[in-house]
Protein backbone atom coordinates (compact mmCIF):
# COMPACT_ATOMS: atom_id res chain seq x y z
CA UNK A 1 0.00 0.00 0.00
CA UNK A 2 3.16 2.27 0.87
CA UNK A 3 4.50 1.94 -2.12
CA UNK A 4 1.06 2.52 -4.04
CA UNK A 5 1.09 5.38 -2.67
CA UNK A 6 4.35 6.25 -3.54
CA UNK A 7 3.68 5.91 -6.95
CA UNK A 8 0.72 7.34 -7.51
CA UNK A 9 2.31 10.34 -5.40
CA UNK A 10 5.38 9.94 -8.15
CA UNK A 11 2.58 10.59 -10.81
CA UNK A 12 0.37 13.50 -9.10
CA UNK A 13 4.12 15.13 -9.09
CA UNK A 14 4.86 14.29 -12.42
CA UNK A 15 1.61 15.54 -14.15
CA UNK A 16 1.92 18.86 -11.68
CA UNK A 17 5.34 19.68 -13.11
CA UNK A 18 4.23 19.06 -16.82
CA UNK A 19 1.57 21.47 -16.44
CA UNK A 20 3.67 24.09 -14.86
CA UNK A 21 6.50 23.14 -17.29
CA UNK A 22 4.83 21.64 -20.40
CA UNK A 23 4.49 24.57 -22.51
CA UNK A 24 7.62 26.11 -22.03
CA UNK A 25 9.35 22.54 -23.56
CA UNK A 26 7.22 22.11 -26.01
CA UNK A 27 8.13 26.01 -27.56
CA UNK A 28 11.23 25.46 -26.77
CA UNK A 29 11.36 21.81 -29.06
CA UNK A 30 9.37 24.17 -31.47
CA UNK A 31 12.35 27.03 -31.56
CA UNK A 32 15.00 24.09 -32.05
CA UNK A 33 13.68 22.25 -34.63
CA UNK A 34 13.20 25.72 -36.52
CA UNK A 35 16.22 26.34 -36.17
CA UNK A 36 17.34 23.55 -37.60
CA UNK A 37 15.33 23.28 -40.64
CA UNK A 38 15.84 27.07 -41.15
CA UNK A 39 19.64 26.49 -41.07
CA UNK A 40 19.31 23.37 -43.59
CA UNK A 41 16.99 25.43 -45.85
CA UNK A 42 19.24 28.45 -45.66
CA UNK A 43 22.43 26.07 -46.65
CA UNK A 44 20.19 24.94 -49.35
CA UNK A 45 19.89 28.02 -50.57
CA UNK A 46 23.44 29.27 -50.88
CA UNK A 47 24.65 26.25 -52.05
CA UNK A 48 21.53 26.79 -55.09
CA UNK A 49 22.74 30.02 -55.32
CA UNK A 50 26.42 29.14 -55.81
CA UNK A 51 25.39 26.66 -58.51
CA UNK A 52 23.54 29.36 -60.38
CA UNK A 53 26.77 31.40 -60.22
CA UNK A 54 28.90 28.68 -61.41
CA UNK A 55 26.45 28.05 -64.53
CA UNK A 56 26.17 31.64 -64.90
CA UNK A 57 30.57 31.37 -65.29
CA UNK A 58 30.73 28.80 -67.50
CA UNK A 59 28.61 30.29 -70.23
CA UNK A 60 31.08 33.41 -70.45
CA UNK A 61 34.04 31.00 -70.01
CA UNK A 62 32.28 28.91 -73.12
CA UNK A 63 31.26 32.25 -74.88
CA UNK A 64 35.10 33.49 -74.58
CA UNK A 65 36.76 30.55 -75.92
CA UNK A 66 34.50 30.26 -78.96
CA UNK A 67 35.32 34.25 -79.21
CA UNK A 68 31.50 34.68 -79.30
CA UNK A 69 30.97 37.55 -76.84
CA UNK A 70 27.70 39.42 -77.11
CA UNK A 71 25.39 41.24 -75.02
CA UNK A 72 23.84 38.24 -73.78
CA UNK A 73 27.47 37.27 -72.22
CA UNK A 74 27.80 40.54 -71.26
CA UNK A 75 24.35 40.51 -69.87
CA UNK A 76 25.34 37.60 -67.79
CA UNK A 77 28.53 39.28 -66.31
CA UNK A 78 26.34 42.21 -65.30
CA UNK A 79 23.82 39.68 -63.29
CA UNK A 80 26.89 37.95 -61.39
CA UNK A 81 28.32 41.54 -60.59
CA UNK A 82 24.87 42.31 -59.06
CA UNK A 83 23.51 39.24 -57.81
CA UNK A 84 25.70 36.77 -57.32
CA UNK A 85 29.34 39.21 -55.76
CA UNK A 86 29.09 36.93 -52.86
CA UNK A 87 30.48 34.80 -55.06
CA UNK A 88 33.81 34.20 -56.32
CA UNK A 89 32.52 33.61 -59.71
CA UNK A 90 31.57 37.70 -60.43
CA UNK A 91 35.22 38.38 -60.31
CA UNK A 92 36.21 36.13 -62.30
CA UNK A 93 33.29 36.36 -64.83
CA UNK A 94 34.88 39.69 -65.11
CA UNK A 95 38.77 38.01 -65.85
CA UNK A 96 37.96 36.38 -68.31
CA UNK A 97 36.09 38.92 -70.36
CA UNK A 98 38.74 41.39 -69.31
CA UNK A 99 41.54 39.06 -71.20
CA UNK A 100 39.35 38.48 -74.20
CA UNK A 101 38.83 42.46 -74.81
CA UNK A 102 42.48 42.57 -74.27
CA UNK A 103 43.25 40.04 -76.79
CA UNK A 104 41.59 41.94 -79.33
CA UNK A 105 43.09 45.61 -78.91
CA UNK A 106 40.10 46.69 -76.50
CA UNK A 107 42.15 47.97 -74.04
CA UNK A 108 39.52 50.34 -72.15
CA UNK A 109 37.31 47.59 -71.84
CA UNK A 110 39.84 45.51 -70.40
CA UNK A 111 40.52 48.14 -67.82
CA UNK A 112 36.74 48.38 -67.24
CA UNK A 113 36.64 44.38 -66.38
CA UNK A 114 39.76 44.22 -64.52
CA UNK A 115 38.35 47.17 -61.73
CA UNK A 116 35.34 45.38 -61.47
CA UNK A 117 36.70 42.37 -60.78
CA UNK A 118 39.16 43.83 -58.32
CA UNK A 119 35.93 46.11 -56.67
CA UNK A 120 34.01 42.58 -56.15
CA UNK A 121 36.32 40.13 -55.59
CA UNK A 122 35.08 38.18 -52.80
CA UNK A 123 38.25 36.36 -52.47
CA UNK A 124 41.76 37.88 -51.59
CA UNK A 125 43.65 35.99 -54.30
CA UNK A 126 41.12 36.69 -56.83
CA UNK A 127 41.47 40.62 -55.71
CA UNK A 128 45.19 40.24 -55.76
CA UNK A 129 45.31 38.34 -59.52
CA UNK A 130 42.94 41.11 -60.48
CA UNK A 131 45.00 43.78 -59.00
CA UNK A 132 48.45 42.80 -60.52
CA UNK A 133 46.61 42.12 -63.60
CA UNK A 134 45.27 45.61 -63.93
CA UNK A 135 48.43 47.64 -62.70
CA UNK A 136 50.00 45.88 -66.28
CA UNK A 137 47.30 47.64 -68.07
CA UNK A 138 47.80 50.64 -66.23
CA UNK A 139 51.44 50.68 -67.79
CA UNK A 140 50.95 49.80 -71.03
CA UNK A 141 47.87 53.00 -70.83
CA UNK A 142 51.13 54.95 -69.58
CA UNK A 143 48.34 55.81 -66.51
CA UNK A 144 51.19 56.07 -64.08
CA UNK A 145 49.30 57.59 -61.32
CA UNK A 146 46.91 54.46 -61.06
CA UNK A 147 49.17 52.17 -60.97
CA UNK A 148 50.94 53.23 -58.35
CA UNK A 149 47.89 53.86 -56.04
CA UNK A 150 47.45 50.45 -56.26
CA UNK A 151 50.83 49.18 -55.66
CA UNK A 152 51.24 51.76 -52.99
CA UNK A 153 48.02 49.70 -51.51
CA UNK A 154 48.21 46.96 -48.57
CA UNK A 155 48.72 43.56 -49.99
CA UNK A 156 49.73 39.83 -48.83
CA UNK A 157 53.53 39.51 -48.14
CA UNK A 158 53.40 36.33 -51.07
CA UNK A 159 53.24 39.43 -53.94
CA UNK A 160 56.15 41.47 -52.33
CA UNK A 161 58.10 40.90 -55.46
CA UNK A 162 55.95 41.28 -57.98
CA UNK A 163 54.57 44.49 -56.59
CA UNK A 164 58.41 45.73 -56.16
CA UNK A 165 59.26 44.75 -59.65
CA UNK A 166 55.81 46.71 -60.89
CA UNK A 167 56.98 50.06 -58.69
CA UNK A 168 60.25 49.50 -60.96
CA UNK A 169 58.60 49.46 -64.30
CA UNK A 170 56.52 52.53 -63.31
CA UNK A 171 59.77 54.39 -61.75
CA UNK A 172 61.45 53.65 -65.17
CA UNK A 173 58.46 54.54 -66.87
CA UNK A 174 58.39 58.03 -65.43
CA UNK A 175 61.75 58.55 -65.25
CA UNK A 176 62.68 58.21 -61.61
CA UNK A 177 65.36 56.10 -62.48
CA UNK A 178 66.91 55.68 -58.90
CA UNK A 179 63.72 54.84 -57.17
CA UNK A 180 63.67 52.01 -60.17
CA UNK A 181 66.74 50.82 -58.98
CA UNK A 182 65.35 50.24 -55.83
CA UNK A 183 62.49 48.87 -56.68
CA UNK A 184 63.99 46.44 -59.11
CA UNK A 185 66.97 45.55 -56.51
CA UNK A 186 64.51 44.51 -53.95
CA UNK A 187 62.23 42.27 -56.35
CA UNK A 188 65.61 40.58 -56.97
CA UNK A 189 66.37 40.10 -53.32
CA UNK A 190 63.02 38.80 -52.66
CA UNK A 191 62.65 36.49 -55.59
CA UNK A 192 66.16 35.16 -55.14
CA UNK A 193 67.87 32.62 -57.44
CA UNK A 194 64.49 32.15 -58.88
CA UNK A 195 64.64 35.79 -60.68
CA UNK A 196 63.91 35.89 -63.77
CA UNK A 197 66.28 37.24 -66.85
CA UNK A 198 63.64 39.85 -68.05
CA UNK A 199 63.55 41.18 -64.67
CA UNK A 200 67.46 41.54 -64.10
CA UNK A 201 67.83 42.80 -67.56
CA UNK A 202 65.61 45.75 -66.78
CA UNK A 203 68.01 46.48 -63.47
CA UNK A 204 70.88 45.63 -65.58
CA UNK A 205 69.67 48.16 -68.23
CA UNK A 206 69.80 51.12 -65.73
CA UNK A 207 73.40 50.73 -64.99
CA UNK A 208 74.95 51.45 -61.12
CA UNK A 209 75.36 48.91 -58.48
CA UNK A 210 74.13 45.81 -59.96
CA UNK A 211 75.28 42.64 -57.46
CA UNK A 212 77.39 40.85 -59.94
CA UNK A 213 76.72 37.60 -58.00
CA UNK A 214 73.07 38.06 -60.04
CA UNK A 215 74.77 37.64 -63.20
CA UNK A 216 73.19 35.33 -65.88
CA UNK A 217 72.54 35.21 -69.09
CA UNK A 218 70.63 38.56 -69.93
CA UNK A 219 69.26 37.78 -73.24
CA UNK A 220 65.40 38.20 -73.43
CA UNK A 221 62.78 39.11 -76.05
CA UNK A 222 62.76 43.13 -76.80
CA UNK A 223 58.77 42.12 -77.65
CA UNK A 224 57.66 40.55 -74.54
CA UNK A 225 53.60 41.74 -74.48
CA UNK A 226 52.21 42.16 -71.37
CA UNK A 227 49.96 38.92 -70.22
CA UNK A 228 46.75 38.89 -68.47
CA UNK A 229 45.94 35.99 -68.42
Amino acid sequence: MNEYETEEQQVEALKKWWKENGTSIMAGLLIGVSALFGYRYYDDQNNIHAVQASDMYMQVMQSAALKTIDDKTININNALINDFSDTPYAALSSLVLAKAEYEKGNIDLAVTQLELAVKHASDDVIKQIASLRLVRVYIEQKNYAAALAILKSKHDAVYDAQYEELKGDVYNATGETAQARMAYDKAISLQGLSAGKWLRLKRENLGSDLDVSLGVDLKADANLRIDIA
